[in-house]
């Protein structure tokens, strides 16, 4: 499916640097479990949730003036909210870190 829309562009761009940054987070904190890496995600999720928020309502909006795409404006909107299941997936892993005695 070719993207037509600047705003699902840029969109899938901030989908995929957050699922690549929050995984680069974790894979550090699994290597070397820190307590500044702990802070750094949180501050990282913080960013992450406002700006995929910003993100999402703008795509709904958009949704609605340009109802024409809609089969590519709904895809996009279902990519940048996969990323919220994802996140918690990744906090419940900080959280109970399973890792810790395997390294």
């Amino acid at each position: 499916m070719k993207i037509r829309q600047p705003i699902n562009k840029s969109a899938l761009i901030i989908a995929i640097a957050s699922f690549i940054l929050g995984t680069i987070l974790l894979l550090f904190f699994i290597i070397s479990p820190s307590n500044i890496l702990v802070d750094i995600g949180l501050f990282y999720i913080l960013i992450a949730i406002v700006l995929n928020t910003i993100t999402c309502i703008e795509l709904i909006t958009n949704s609605f003036i340009n109802y024409q795409h809609n089969k590519e404006n709904l895809i996009t909107i279902l990519l940048i909210t996969l990323n919220i299941p994802i996140a918690i997936g990744y906090i419940i892993i900080v959280l109970n870190n399973p890792f810790n005695n395997l390294l």
